[in-house]
């Protein structure tokens, strides 16, 4: 090393690694080539070949995929009770009710006219009329039976009237009362493209973790190879420079810096073999830490 006044800088020249630890760097390098190259080292570079995803569709645990086809069930096809409720509130709405036509008000009113109309033929006019003749009648008629013919009729269609008239301020109201139940049923409308949402993002979520593991998982692999390779590259950069010439300036680092940064770096790749790994790593590591 040489220097001059005003300097700061010096020169150096690294020489070749001296023929007594040349085997040692060989013996160094072969080994860190094979645990790159040869096959017999990739347990050291074994990838996780477990599972590392719970299975959806796992048919041990089928709550999960039945709550989602539960969800589209009900986003396509809605609520059998929200559905009937729905068609009767407009069924009211549209006035398909105000002048009687449910089947079940037109059989009440079967029982409100038919009755009575059996009851006037069989036990009120069988008992009208005293006598079959009235005077000078040579008809043999009961007049008072044939008087009496229409009088179920006229009195049904009386009651029918009132009925109707009833039944249509009971519809309209109702009809006004349902307005509000006819505006959370439209909502319905929007709940079921909510559930049937929901369940796809369910879906999608699952999906997209999946997919995730999957990358994570080829990355790992993609990872490990590299790490391989960097077990030889490792090796190599300990040994770049050692016949070499450079200029460097007077605060270089001690070369101690260099034999114990070696000596890591050596028994950090002798680690995989044991204990005689890390030592004879770390020596040769060492060795060519204070070369270079």
């Amino acid at each position: 090393m040489s220097s001059g006044g005003g300097s700061s800088t010096s020169t150096s020249t690294m020489n070749n690694v001296p023929a007594y630890a040349q085997p040692y760097v060989q013996a160094y390098l072969q080994r860190a080539s094979a645990i790159t190259f040869n096959a017999q080292f990739d347990s050291y570079f074994t990838q996780y070949a477990s599972s590392t995803y719970a299975d959806i569709n796992d048919p041990l645990y089928p709550d999960e995929i039945d709550g989602i086809n539960a969800l589209v069930s009900r986003g396509r096809n809605g609520n059998a009770t929200i559905i009937k409720g729905d068609n009767h509130v407009k069924a009211m709405l549209d006035g398909d009710y105000l002048l009687g036509t449910k089947p079940e008000f037109q059989s009440m009113l079967d029982n409100v006219t038919g009755k009575p109309n059996q009851s006037f033929a069989d036990d009120v006019r069988p008992e009208l009329g005293g006598s079959c003749y009235l005077v000078g009648d040579l008809s043999a008629e009961n007049k008072a039976y044939d008087l009496t013919a229409n009088i179920p009729a006229r009195y049904n269609d009386r009651t029918l009237a009132k009925i109707y008239s009833d039944n249509y301020r009971a519809e309209r109201k109702y009809q006004d009362d349902s307005l509000p139940a006819g505006l959370e049923f439209v909502k319905q409308v929007g709940d079921n493209a909510d559930m049937l949402r929901k369940a796809g993002l369910h879906y999608r979520v699952w999906l997209q973790g999946y997919d995730e593991d999957n990358y994570k998982k080829w990355f790992e692999g993609e990872a490990l190879e590299v790490a391989r390779v960097e077990v030889l590259g490792n090796a190599i950069r300990a040994l770049v420079g050692t016949q070499t010439t450079k200029t460097e300036p007077y605060y270089r680092p001690n070369k101690m810096v260099g034999v114990v940064g070696g000596a890591m770096a050596g028994a950090a790749m002798g680690a995989p073999l044991g204990p005689y790994g890390i030592a004879a790593g770390a020596i040769i590591g060492g060795i060519v830490g204070g070369l270079s």
